[in-house]
């Protein structure tokens, strides 16, 4: 029993240590964190050149509104190229995207399918910006994000920059529950990025210097190009918090199901190439990245292991019946939340142990995908829902 006790323990300390412990302690370690070297202000003479690059597979329901809000972009126009790379496109993308060509925006369309990555290994080497700044058809950007990003570009060690994913809201587990996520990843960035460096990049706002941006494997594109920054060229990775990538809720549980799932396989495909971002001996930051990404692949086999070790150690003492009957509490709550958002009965108090439940499920079927060899290869957009008028700025 003794073996037992030891296993349950460091189940909870594990659990803890990942979504407590970490995002407490390096919370409180920034709060001392030096400044990154970049200017305050910046005159336009002093601005980079940069290329809003948008990969598109038949987005012809979003497509216009991202132009749009690419073009209203402030920015020197003579600093700017807007690129529209399509992807084997088959609905209407290329015809409603070459509408602004008269405006400047490029398309470059491929007409056989490769996937975004080939997409984006083929046509950001082309480009002509000295930062490239990728983003999703579906995300909108406040008006100064291309110069907030060139602010932080002023350091030159810098060499990627990345800004919070919001959600807009609704009366869904799904956005509610993918809102609330991204709020406290955003926190947890935020701290790092105030002692150096964050870990991880948001696709649908991630600028990179051209220079360093590398070639792509088969696998999940931001959070590679992030972590090859800062592991292989020992650059920062930075968080703007004012450069809010506004993206629409997803369309249904089964949607965000799906990403979920994908977005999980594409991080353990990722973890042959960063070796030395784990290793104590090379890495600075390897406790932070053990802490921040892989122990949360971790969690959901803490979790049936402290459940099942709690009912076995029912006798052993009341904080064991105390734990055990908590997280069956918890458990409750969580298919509760299942059972609501199934019968559209919004309760918010729901939405949290439901979304943890629901995000953990999705890390085991990952797992799976992942030792079955399952491509995600042909990379396709979460399909969200279309809000009736533009994004708030």
């Amino acid at each position: 029993m003794i073996a037992f006790q030891v296993v349950f323990w460091l189940a909870v300390l594990l659990i803890l240590q990942t979504y407590i412990g970490y995002p407490l302690g390096i919370y409180l370690k920034s709060k001392g964190g030096t400044k990154s070297r970049f200017k305050e202000n910046i005159s336009d003479s002093e601005l980079p050149s940069i290329t809003v690059f948008v990969a598109a597979y038949n987005e012809e329901r979003w497509i216009a509104r991202k132009i749009e809000n690419a073009l209203a972009l402030d920015y020197p126009r003579d600093l700017v190229q807007i690129l529209v790379a399509s992807d084997g496109s088959t609905d209407q993308t290329v015809s409603i995207a070459k509408r602004y060509a008269n405006q400047g925006v490029e398309i470059r369309h491929n007409p056989c399918r490769a996937g975004k990555m080939a997409l984006m290994n083929r046509e950001i080497p082309l480009v002509q910006g000295e930062i490239v700044l990728v983003t999703d058809t579906t995300a909108q950007l406040p008006r100064e994000t291309l110069r907030l990003m060139a602010l932080n570009f002023s350091d030159p060690e810098v060499g990627c920059v990345t800004g919070p994913r919001v959600c807009l809201s609704t009366e869904s587990s799904a956005s509610e529950g993918e809102g609330l996520y991204w709020r406290y990843e955003s926190w947890i960035k935020q701290s790092e990025s105030r002692l150096g460096t964050c870990l991880g990049a948001n696709g649908q706002i991630m600028a990179v210097r051209k220079s360093l941006f590398p070639y792509i494997p088969d696998i999940s594109d931001d959070f590679y190009v992030a972590m090859k920054i800062l592991i292989v060229d020992r650059a920062k990775v930075l968080f703007e918090p004012r450069a809010k990538a506004v993206i629409p809720a997803a369309a249904n549980l089964s949607t965000e199901w799906r990403r979920k799932i994908r977005t999980h396989v594409s991080f353990l495909r990722n973890l042959r190439y960063m070796g030395a971002g784990f290793n104590p001996l090379k890495s600075p930051i390897w406790w932070r990245l053990f802490s921040h990404h892989m122990l949360r692949r971790l969690v959901p086999f803490a979790m049936v292991i402290s459940l099942v070790l709690a009912l076995l150690l029912w006798n052993q003492g009341a904080s064991y019946r105390l734990m055990f009957a908590a997280q069956c509490l918890f458990y409750a709550a969580a298919l509760a939340g299942f059972v609501a958002e199934r019968c559209r009965v919004h309760l918010r108090i729901l939405y949290m142990p439901f979304y943890f439940v629901f995000v953990n499920a999705a890390v085991i079927l990952a797992w799976v995908h992942w030792m079955q060899r399952k491509d995600y290869s042909a990379w396709k957009s979460t399909e969200r829902i279309l809000p009736l008028s533009p994004a708030s700025q």
